[in-house]
């Protein structure tokens, strides 16, 4: 029995240690950059690029800006064969393959692959591969310092040595995007424990000061904590491209976002990027991870992952002080009044918005832009849940609710269970508003949502009612007072383990 055991444990020990190891240089003569991909164990035939990227929703085929592909095995070439843009297979299973990619313009919301002579930008998708059953595998990154040995390197993974990283396996490894070169600028931060990085690079990075987007940084985390009680990783990385192509894309563990200027007036854009570090990279449909990178993934709920972020983005910054409970509802009524207006509000449901997006290639989805809609979905679901528990409860506990069911490992949510959370949380009444909002393309229920929280929309203004004898509307955006979160920011903890590098 002794024996037994010796020799699974060595056999675990052995198994553990297995992995996918990337190796990555950069050579700017030819814009390209030079990728090796070892198997520490078995072989495989089939290797493949991603045709699109998570939060991206778009076919775009980075299989295309692959040249010269080699596969080896013990060191003896292996020929192969391109069935398809995205798709190499050898002849016999190798166990590495080594070959180029080369610098890509940016995508609608993020830079892909950028190289000039002080930094290069490395989204995943655009650059790494992966051999067929070896994604679930512990995965090593090595970079080749660019464009010298004093690099800083700005990524969301855990390092073993200041150009080593790893991941858990292929997903985190492909959401983990990183900047590094000789101008790479870094601040650091702790809230609840864990660590932040606010990282500035990007042709327009120098001189930029940093103190601004960490207080920011700070503001957004501390309300996130207090909403959710624990923050989700041990890193997270605030990668601020200044003047870089694209919007913003969230990560597991970070975002990359374009930035101009100082990042004045850009609270709503950090707090939504921020946000999706629980809206969408834990709380998700069951499409959206694993991931299946070589075709859609179709699901009806971008309306909640990013309307309602946006939603989220306007509490947040309210709650944290950048804003007024006053000026984001004149905000969120400006935008009614436009969706309003739009003839296809009658024609799209949010949820057909949703997943008619990969045929769009845009967030319109035929004529509806779930961002919108969906934002003001959440700010009626807010509402109308507020109402019908006379106070006891809102929104908040909804994605609570939806964050302790599918984060970790755990399987993401059913296209149904948002309107059962709904239901369950705030009475039966939500159904049909949920309906109404989501499934159906009809008007918007909010005239018959306001009165329950004292609230009336006036020459299309949403604003308390005078005369209406509810005070819950006038806690809105606030958390109620059984939650945490009510603190004033001037009477919250002092910031901790303030650093910066550069």
């Amino acid at each position: 029995m002794m024996r037994t055991l010796t020799l699974c444990g060595i056999l675990i020990a052995v198994t553990s240690l297995q992995a996918a190891h990337y190796e990555i240089s950069f050579d700017q003569a030819t814009s390209t950059a030079l990728v090796r991909v070892r198997l520490d164990s078995g072989t495989a035939t089939d290797f493949h690029m991603p045709a699109w990227s998570p939060g991206d929703y778009r076919i775009v085929d980075f299989g295309k800006h692959v040249s010269a592909p080699r596969f080896t095995r013990l060191g003896t070439r292996v020929t192969s064969s391109h069935p398809s843009v995205n798709h190499w297979k050898a002849d016999e299973p190798a166990d590495m393959v080594e070959y180029r990619v080369s610098t890509q313009k940016s995508g609608i919301f993020s830079e892909n692959f950028r190289m000039t002579s002080d930094e290069v930008f490395v989204h995943g998708p655009a650059v790494f591969g992966w051999f067929e059953g070896h994604q679930k595998e512990k995965q090593v990154l090595a970079l080749t310092p660019y464009p010298g040995d004093s690099a800083t390197v700005a990524i969301a993974l855990p390092s073993t040595d200041q150009y080593t990283f790893t991941a858990n396996n292929y997903d985190v490894l492909l959401d983990s995007p990183f900047a590094m070169g000789s101008k790479v600028r870094i601040a650091e931060f702790v809230v609840g424990g864990k660590r932040h990085q606010v990282s500035a690079f990007g042709p327009r990075s120098q001189g930029v000061p940093l103190n601004g987007f960490v207080e920011i940084g700070q503001r957004v985390a501390t309300q996130c904590l207090d909403l959710f009680g624990e923050l989700p990783y041990e890193k997270y990385v605030f990668l601020y491209d200044f003047g870089g192509g694209g919007g913003g894309l969230e990560h597991m563990n970070s975002a990359r976002m374009a930035m101009w200027g100082d990042g004045s007036g850009a609270e709503d854009f950090i707090a939504h990027e921020f946000f999706h570090a629980f809206n969408v990279k834990r709380i998700r449909p069951k499409t959206l991870g694993p991931f299946d990178y070589s075709k859609p993934a179709v699901t009806g709920a971008l309306w909640w992952l990013e309307g309602v972020t946006d939603y989220y983005a306007e509490v947040i910054n309210v709650r944290a002080g950048y804003k007024t409970r006053e000026s984001a509802m004149r905000s969120l009524s400006s935008e009614l009044r436009a969706f309003n207006r739009d003839s296809d509000r009658l024609k799209v449901s949010a949820d057909e918005s949703s997943r008619r997006v990969w045929e769009s290639n845009n967030s319109s989805g035929y004529g509806i832009n779930y961002y919108t809609k969906g934002k003001i979905i959440g700010w009626i679901l807010d509402l109308a849940i507020r109402g019908e528990t006379g106070g006891k409860k809102s929104l908040d506990d909804v994605v609570r609710s939806l964050y302790a069911e599918t984060k970790g490992d755990k399987p993401g949510f059913s296209e149904t269970r948002i309107r059962e959370l709904c239901v369950e949380i705030g009475g039966a009444a939500l159904g049909p508003i949920y309906d109404d909002c989501v499934t159906r393309a009809v008007e918007l229920p909010i005239a018959t949502v306001l009165p329950k929280v004292g609230m009336v929309i006036t020459d299309g203004v949403v604003n308390d009612n005078p005369s209406a004898s509810s005070a819950i509307g006038k806690k809105w955006p606030k958390q109620i007072d059984a939650l945490p979160g009510l603190i004033s920011w001037e009477g919250r903890r002092p910031w901790q383990q303030l650093t910066t590098s550069s």
